[in-house]
């Protein structure tokens, strides 16, 4: 019991050091724009050193978007996919890769992270090159998932390539417009009403006459 109690205040203690991790990088970065920030900076802003910053997160972008969890190797998403195949596999992938922006255990850092998103929208597209790793281990599960699930394919008439690499572009599409979307709103839409938000709007412009 006592070990279990130990646990948990270690638990308490390390989040919330990365909580004030997080909330340090925020405040710089609103006074002076993410260019203008330096790992330092948001250590002696945080009173820590940088080896206790990269205990907690792997870079400067890490403590700003929130993101700690490394995203699963696309055999982990395989054994997503096949737990949730009564779902939409969009939707599934979406879920995993959303690794939301406004989550977060104090209001605070919620707050501090939308006040830097809405003034700074460039910040979604921080890490543009760990998206495309992204996107390459999305492909690679749909390729392996669908492979051995055809029934769950949505686009049947297609090759499957054709389908791994429209499916791979959307999903990452759909999760930059939630995060954006919950960002000048309150609430965050689900993978599945943002699906079918875009679904309309392209199906609008369908009806656009073409120049």
């Amino acid at each position: 019991m006592a070990e279990a109690s130990s646990e948990g205040l270690r638990y308490r203690k390390k989040l919330k050091a990365r909580m004030g991790v997080e909330r340090a990088a925020l405040e710089l970065v609103i006074d002076r724009g993410y260019d203008g920030v330096t790992v330092e900076d948001i250590c002696a802003q945080a009173e820590i050193s940088k080896k206790t910053f990269f205990n907690y997160f792997p870079s400067k972008a890490a403590a700003i978007t929130g993101r700690v969890d490394p995203f699963p190797d696309d055999e982990r998403l395989v054994e997503i996919l096949k737990a949730y195949s009564d779902a939409c596999y969009v939707d599934v992938l979406v879920g995993v890769v959303g690794a939301d922006f406004m989550v977060g255990a104090d209001e605070q850092i919620v707050s501090l992270r939308r006040e830097a998103l809405r003034s700074m929208p460039q910040l979604f597209f921080l890490g543009q090159r760990d998206l495309l790793v992204v996107q390459r281990a999305i492909a690679a599960s749909l390729r392996a998932y669908l492979a051995d699930h055809p029934d769950c394919r949505l686009m049947s008439d297609r090759p499957l390539e054709h389908e791994v690499l429209v499916a791979s572009s959307v999903v990452i599409g759909i999760v930059r417009t939630r995060s954006m979307l919950h960002v000048c709103g309150d609430d965050a839409p689900t993978a599945s009403e943002t699906r079918h938000l875009l679904v309309e709007y392209l199906s609008r412009a369908e009806n656009e006459p073409v120049a």
